[in-house]
């Protein structure tokens, strides 16, 4: 599903001078020069922690800015672009990185890859630094608390697409429907004859996981199934403490099968079956919201919701460069949906 939307754009008051290099050089009482390197994430200079530190505050209370007039000026477009992710141990964002990077060398772009580990600070500092590194645009799945790292992105003049996460909507987005493919799968349960059903997802605040609870609880109310007859358990994104929630769910609860809404916290909910002999699919079915690369390493093999993830970041990909040559005007959200993959963890109840 494909949605276009007209973008209008504020005016913008006035506003004092920019501040300028010199500005942060005598606020943080160091030259010119060694600024240009803290800004510019210079390697080849060495630059003392307290000093980058004080350089980098000082930019932050002068709110200073690149000019990408400036860039423009100096020459055309350096072909770089940045993809900015959340998790790197995360298959799915994997895929994203490598669909985005194969589409955007075939338009003779390179990419730079950053992940900010969910945090939001470390996703502020990464923008930062990619806005004063000149990339040309930027392809970010936001942490929670994105909408800053977004508004910094869009002061600076620099095209944006937001992958996965979406904020605002008139940015150009591409992310897939997670109501409608937990629909799908906790349906695909449902049309196996499942009625107690458990379901363990990410803890987070997230719209994405919401939109998983809302269509795996629509399907469950379309089938008239009792809300009594399922049990819906939250994990942080760890397997350590989805083994643990795994554990605590199954010690009052006797499910005929588990949707596990995220693939990382799959392996701590795997290995808690395990642990307590409980066999796979002839005591509990299994549908995983992703793909694990060990999904067809087991016996038996996962029955998995296989998405979209190579197309998000090959799609952003080509929203973005679209935008950076002209060939875009209005803003775009695009929902891609998954496909049930059917192997051995799931099994019919007569």
């Amino acid at each position: 599903m494909s949605v276009q939307k007209n973008v209008f754009f504020g005016g913008i008051g006035l506003q004092k001078r920019p501040a300028t290099l010199k500005d942060i050089a005598k606020l943080a009482q160091t030259s010119v020069a060694t600024v240009s390197w803290v800004l510019n994430g210079d390697s080849r200079k060495y630059v003392s922690e307290p000093l980058r530190e004080r350089v980098l505050a000082a930019a932050k209370k002068l709110n200073y800015q690149p000019n990408r007039l400036a860039q423009g000026l100096k020459g055309k477009s350096r072909k770089l672009l940045a993809v900015v992710v959340p998790q790197f141990e995360n298959i799915f964002f994997n895929h994203i990185v490598i669909g985005a990077e194969k589409y955007a060398n075939s338009q003779g772009y390179r990419l730079l890859i950053c992940t900010t580990d969910d945090d939001p600070q470390k996703e502020i500092e990464l923008v930062t630094q990619l806005i004063a590194t000149w990339v040309d645009g930027i392809l970010l799945a936001p942490t929670y608390e994105g909408k800053k790292a977004v508004e910094k992105i869009i002061s600076a003049g620099l095209p944006l697409v937001l992958l996965d996460r979406r904020i605002g909507e008139n940015i150009d987005y591409v992310g897939m429907d997670n109501f409608q493919i937990a629909y799908h799968g906790a349906k695909y349960l449902l049309a196996n004859n499942h009625r107690r059903i458990g379901y363990i997802g990410w803890d987070s605040p997230l719209h994405t996981m919401r939109d998983r609870n809302r269509g795996f609880l629509k399907a469950i109310d379309e089938f008239g199934v009792g809300r009594d007859e399922i049990k819906i358990c939250k994990s942080p994104r760890d397997p350590e403490k989805s083994y643990l929630v795994t554990k605590e769910l199954l010690s009052d609860f006797a499910p005929t099968a588990l949707y596990i809404d995220q693939n990382t916290i799959a392996d701590g909910v795997v290995r808690a079956l395990r642990e307590l002999r409980i066999r796979i699919p002839e005591d509990v079915s299994i549908i995983i919201h992703g793909e694990p690369v060990w999904a067809v390493m087991n016996i038996p093999e996962f029955t998995c919701i296989r998405l979209p993830d190579f197309e998000i970041g090959a799609k952003g990909a080509e929203l973005l460069i679209a935008r950076l040559e002209g060939k875009a005007q209005h803003a775009q959200a695009i929902y891609l949906l998954g496909a049930i993959i059917e192997r051995a963890s799931v099994r019919k109840l007569l």
